[in-house]
Order: structure tokens, then C-alpha cells, then sequence
């Protein structure tokens, strides 16, 4: 698998929709919380410089720079999970339980990091849709969904890792 971050979409959709198990849900996540991250950037960038929004330009220049990083955080998390889960696969063919359950901590905490990073990115879009420019509003509204739907999704990798590991135990 070639790196998410260097992918063409094309060529992530045909990995993603393959035989093989990654990327998979957990990578998706991170993809969607990335692109959630960077339409925020988006619409404050679209409103930056506009007069008519002058009394926000301070806070919407902090929500662009924010949301830049998150989207950087993010993107650099979905290729951290689908290493976490080759490890995971690899752990398990092991048949050695320490390593298993250390892949399984990797795999989930890479997770609750997207989940995180994710609610960030939804609390800025919805800020950005209350101040930001009124002709990208739906692009801010859009951003809060694909926040939502990453956050839900990364909650999802949590819950079955964290059900592996308690049947480690």
C-alpha cells in the first residue's frame, strides 16, 4: 500500500475498496477528519480580508491556522493506522500475546487520537459556520458532518479494539 498522504484519490478509492484490509474504516476516519479540518481552513480563508467581517479577522485567522494543523495531524494519522493495523495483523499471526496486545494499544490509541483530533475540527466548523463567510456556509456545515461522521467512525476502531484486548485478558 503506497502512502495515504501521496495518494491520488483514484488510487486510495481502488486500496480502499480492494481485498486487502488497508486502508480501511480507521484511515477513512483520519482521510474524513483531514478533509473536515481543511474546509474549515477554507471558509476562514474565504473570509479573511473581507470588510464586511473585519470584527472576526483575529479569530478567524486562529481558526485557520488550527484547522490547518489538525488537517495535517489527521492526514498524517491515517497512514499511522493502517500501519497500526498491519501490525496488528502481523501480531496475531505471531500467536505471541504480549505483541498482540501491544499492537491492539497501538491500534486503538491512534484511534482516540482521530477522535479527538475530529471533535476539534467539528467545534471550529461550527464557529466558522456562526462567523464565517455567509457564501460558504455550506462548506462550513459540511465540514461539521464530515467531523462528526470521522469522530463516529474512529469511536467504532476504539470499541473493537478495546473488545480484543479485554478477550486478551
Amino acid at each position: 500500500m503506497n502512502k495515504i498522504k501521496s495518494q491520488k484519490i483514484e488510487e486510495f478509492l481502488k486500496d480502499l475498496g480492494s481485498s486487502s484490509p488497508t486502508p480501511g474504516g480507521g484511515a477513512t476516519a483520519a482521510l474524513t477528519g483531514a478533509m473536515s479540518a481543511s474546509l474549515v481552513e477554507m471558509v476562514a480563508n474565504i473570509t479573511i480580508g473581507k470588510g464586511k467581517y473585519q470584527s472576526v479577522q483575529g479569530e478567524v485567522k486562529r481558526i485557520s491556522n488550527k484547522a490547518s494543523g489538525l488537517s495535517k495531524k489527521l492526514l498524517f494519522l491515517a497512514d499511522e493506522d493502517a500501519k497500526a493495523f498491519d501490525k496488528v495483523m502481523a501480531s496475531y499471526r505471531s500467536r505471541n500475546k504480549a505483541k498482540i496486545k501491544k499492537a491492539l494499544q497501538l491500534a486503538t490509541d491512534i484511534p482516540t487520537r482521530v477522535s479527538r483530533l475530529s471533535k476539534e475540527a467539528e467545534s471550529l466548523g461550527v464557529i466558522i459556520a456562526k462567523i464565517g463567510s455567509k457564501n460558504a456556509h455550506s462548506d462550513a456545515k459540511s465540514a461539521v458532518y464530515l467531523a462528526r461522521a470521522a469522530y463516529k467512525s474512529a469511536q467504532e476502531n476504539i470499541r473493537i479494539n478495546k473488545k480484543a484486548l479485554a478477550a486478551l485478558k
